[in-house]
């Protein structure tokens, strides 16, 4: 009978096992398992955003490098689907923004950085223009009814 095959080695620990930054990636992760009937490169790319914004990923560049496509052939197919990077990325921001608003552990600046934000005003503004309230509001009534 043939020999056995050589066990694989262990692939070597990522940053990614680390408890903190498995506490940071698991509201997008519950993100990425809550979409539903997204057309196909832009599930792909909202996907794709949402495992790359903890680590301040969150560009065209490092996900295009991710889904191993061209920019362009990107941008082309998002066309295709009407939508855009833009679109999707401020999509992302905007869910995995109120997943970590509920984790009161995390401070706005905390949030805004996570979210790829350089300063708590960006982020303030971008939060307003999703909900139409400012994100300190929105925690403080959310964790008001817990």
């Amino acid at each position: 009978p043939p020999s056995p095959a050589p066990p694989q080695p262990t692939p070597p620990t990522r940053a990614s096992s680390t408890p903190i930054t498995r506490q940071l990636t698991e509201p997008a992760h519950r993100y990425q398992r809550s979409l539903s009937q997204h057309h196909h490169n832009a599930g792909q790319l909202t996907r794709t955003l949402a495992d790359l914004t903890a680590p301040g990923e969150a560009n065209a560049e490092a996900a295009c490098r991710a889904l191993k496509l061209s920019r362009r052939t990107l941008q082309r197919r998002l066309k295709a689907e009407k939508t855009s990077f833009q679109s999707i990325l401020k999509e992302v921001r905007a869910e995995l923004a109120i997943n970590y608003l509920k984790d009161a552990r995390l401070r706005s600046l905390e949030i805004a950085m996570l979210l790829g934000y350089s300063n708590i005003s960006s982020f303030t503004t971008a939060f307003k223009s999703w909900y139409d309230i400012p994100p300190a509001e929105y925690r403080q009534k959310f964790l008001a009814l817990r």
